[in-house]
């Protein structure tokens, strides 16, 4: 039976990776600041009872004492999305206490451990000039983060690497998701486009070829659990994203709502011009951060995790942002 823990778990992604794992025969163990109030596979749980560590990544290392006893694969999921001024305590020193943890585990026990960083394809920042330019990226180009998130989880990305040039019996696989969407997701960015789609209040920017960059939460954690057990993933970095024209979710959400599908597209900088005089006036949905999403042209092919790995995303992201605000109103 394989001994699994996870930081992070009461998190989205966190708890979707617990219930995929509930479903295979492994042990788990949760590091939270607080007890856990676990998500369930359903009858064919076949995970064994949990066992629970209570302590801050923030702090030193002596809450971590026992916590990698006899752990074969740990996923480091804990982040911060919202919260800039926690976010380098959390990212950066957390991973730091945690790798530090590890040391001390591996120096007295000798036995070899993998880890699985969950991190973001925001590592590799935006392009260079218009943000509509067109843009390949893959796990070989250079990082270039920009905002605190971004910046804080690729450090943390770098000392894992650079973790295991030191410690031969340390293992590492770093998963790269894009814009990770499911039921229980706190971003609002997708619920606002869905109802500005269904008020008929949208309209396209400069043009109708602009890239979305979703992956559905239960994809990711279908290839976190492989990044965690298949032996080609270790060393890897390895990105993941189901990439399709911002068009098809419009036209999936419009034909959901039984509306007709927008097609109107304005030039960029008459808008630009329009959201720079409503920041003006006060708050406005109609941001300049929300224009260059609207631009996008920049794509995260699935290549490497479908050679390395045979891994391909389940789930359609124009049906499951044109369902997904249905399944919250049967809760």
């Amino acid at each position: 039976m394989m001994n699994v823990a996870i930081t992070g778990g009461a998190g989205f992604i966190g708890q979707a990776l617990i219930q995929r794992l509930q479903m295979d025969a492994v042990q788990l163990r949760l590091l939270s600041r607080k007890k856990l109030s676990l998500p369930r596979a359903g009858l064919n749980c076949t995970a064994t009872a949990e066992e629970y560590f209570i302590a801050d990544l923030t702090k030193n290392t002596d809450s971590l004492d026992g916590f990698f006893d006899g752990i074969d694969v740990i996923y480091h999921c804990a982040g911060e999305l919202n919260n800039n001024a926690v976010m380098r305590s959390l990212h950066v020193d957390g991973t730091a206490n945690l790798l530090q943890a590890v040391k001390n585990y591996i120096d007295t026990t000798q036995q070899a451990l993998h880890w699985v960083q969950l991190s973001s394809v925001g590592a590799y920042g935006a392009p260079k000039g218009r943000p509509d330019t067109e843009r390949e990226v893959v796990e070989t180009t250079p990082t270039a983060p920009q905002g605190e998130y971004e910046v804080t989880k690729t450090l943390a990305d770098e000392m894992v690497i650079q973790f295991a040039k030191t410690q031969p019996l340390f293992t590492y696989t770093i998963l790269r998701p894009s814009n990770v969407i499911g039921k229980k997701m706190t971003n609002q960015s997708v619920r606002s486009l869905v109802n500005i789609i269904k008020k008929k209040h949208f309209f396209y920017i400069g043009s109708r070829s602009t890239i979305a960059t979703y992956i559905h939460v239960d994809d990711v954690a279908d290839a976190l659990v492989l990044c965690g057990t298949e032996i080609q993933a270790r060393e890897q970095i390895v990105n993941l994203s189901n990439d399709c024209r911002l068009s098809e979710i419009v036209n999936a959400v419009a034909k959901k709502a039984g509306i007709p599908s927008p097609t109107l597209c304005f030039p960029e900088q008459p808008i630009r011009l329009l959201a720079k005089l409503l920041s003006l006036i006060g708050k406005s949905p109609l941001t300049q951060s929300r224009i260059d999403a609207l631009m996008n042209r920049t794509s995260y092919p699935n290549k490497k995790i479908k050679e390395l790995l045979s891994f391909a995303p389940r789930y359609s992201i124009p049906h499951t942002i044109a369902t997904l605000f249905d399944e919250d109103q049967d809760t």
